[in-house]
């Protein structure tokens, strides 16, 4: 047996188990007031977060109009993970 099919062998394993571990994120209820509620405050919270970051760093201002979307999406993502949600947010 060469060495790549007896590790293969030894890791088969330990992936089957992995997999079966898995427990997926239960998904926001986006119609609810309050998750429309919050996602409001978060994006008008990481539109002024993502502005100054833009402003204050040089690299990010070169590329205004990309990076301004990008850490648009990132900030809102880290206000909706900073109330509980899960996902895109």
């Amino acid at each position: 047996m060469t060495a790549r099919i007896r590790r293969s062998l030894w890791i088969s394993p330990l992936f089957a188990v992995a997999a079966c571990a898995y427990a997926p994120p239960n998904p926001a209820d986006t119609a609810r007031p309050a998750y429309q509620a919050d996602l409001a405050a978060c994006q008008t919270s990481g539109d002024a977060e993502a502005h100054r970051l833009v402003m204050s760093q040089g690299g990010y201002f070169l590329t205004y109009p990309i990076s301004t979307w990008m850490l648009d999406r990132r900030e809102v993502r880290k206000c909706m993970q900073g109330k509980g949600y899960t996902g895109d947010g």
